[in-house]
């Protein structure tokens, strides 16, 4: 018979945040909307551009919860050059790697030379053996500045190679999004049945959630209309507790959140324990997204 230990190792912890690229949440927001006694803090946070740092040292304070960290949009460098503008003394890749204590990390850039951006995955989990993770760029430029990508690592859960994937789709146009998805349901189907995690900033809401963004309807006055992200990846096998809108699954903005944008799925090969939006985390303009998930084995029931 399985003993408690057995199934402990097949549990894993998950956390994805979109890191606003050290940026913190809008100001506005918490000034109008936070606690008024922290209020010159925000703006201190925002005068010495301090958060990225803040992140850090929260991922390491956290490590030991954590199995695999998913953190999209670090920031890198504008017009091919200025990698430490809002870091000052390293790239925030560096920054998250390094302070947060995570043994492994997989590093995929994205975007053009103008701006440039990072999806990072932290992991204390070790690389499977065999084929080496995946890394690609998705269709559809943002603005003409900047381009999406995803990555799937290859890591070992309880002896079993677990893809772990990383992504950030774009962020205003609801047909161009729609392409992204299917290339990364399209790279999963090609490993074939197996384990899935899919973490990340996929820029799309439930059905039953708003249609636009008031903030960007004169940009795109269809933001979320019409976008069957979250419907690719549920035919590609991969489910998430957020797919149904609830304001306990909101994750953006922070100190008014009003629609789910972040994601936790797994694959049909893990049951679903634990999945919880973070609202006590105001460091980005993205509440994190954490879940706990248990590998099944056939003779699991």
């Amino acid at each position: 018979s399985r003993g408690l230990g057995d199934v402990y190792k097949r549990q894993v912890r998950v956390l994805s945040l979109n890191t606003h690229r050290g940026q913190g949440p809008t100001l506005r927001c918490l000034l109008e909307h936070g606690d008024p006694g922290e209020r010159e803090r925000y703006r201190l946070l925002h005068q010495t551009r301090a958060y990225t740092y803040h992140i850090a040292e929260w991922l390491r304070r956290h490590a030991a919860s954590y199995d695999v960290v998913a953190l999209q949009e670090v920031f890198r460098s504008l017009f091919g050059g200025v990698d430490r503008l809002w870091t000052r003394s390293a790239t925030q890749h560096v920054v998250y790697k390094t302070i947060s204590g995570y043994p492994r990390s997989y590093v995929y850039g994205c975007g053009l030379a103008a701006f440039r951006y990072e999806n990072l995955m932290l992991s204390r989990l070790p690389r499977a053996e065999g084929p080496p993770p995946i890394q690609a760029a998705l269709p559809g430029r943002v603005f003409r500045l900047a381009t999406c990508g995803f990555t799937l690592a290859p890591l070992l859960v309880a002896g079993q190679t677990v893809w772990f994937g990383n992504t950030h789709l774009h962020a205003y146009h609801p047909s161009k999004r729609a392409r992204q998805p299917e290339c990364i349901a399209r790279r999963i189907a090609e490993l074939g049945d197996v384990p899935v995690i899919l973490m990340g900033d996929l820029n799309a809401v439930p059905l039953g959630g708003r249609d636009a963004d008031p903030l960007e309807a004169r940009r795109q006055p269809k933001t979320y209309k019409g976008c069957r992200a979250l419907q690719v990846l549920e035919g590609a096998g991969l489910t998430s507790r957020a797919m149904r809108n609830d304001p306990a699954l909101w994750t953006h903005p922070v100190g008014i959140p009003n629609r789910t944008l972040d994601y936790v799925f797994a694959s049909r090969h893990f049951a679903l324990e634990d999945y919880r939006v973070l609202q006590e985390f105001t460091l980005s303009d993205h509440y994190p997204v954490e879940a706990t998930l248990r590998l099944l084995l056939d003779r699991d029931d």
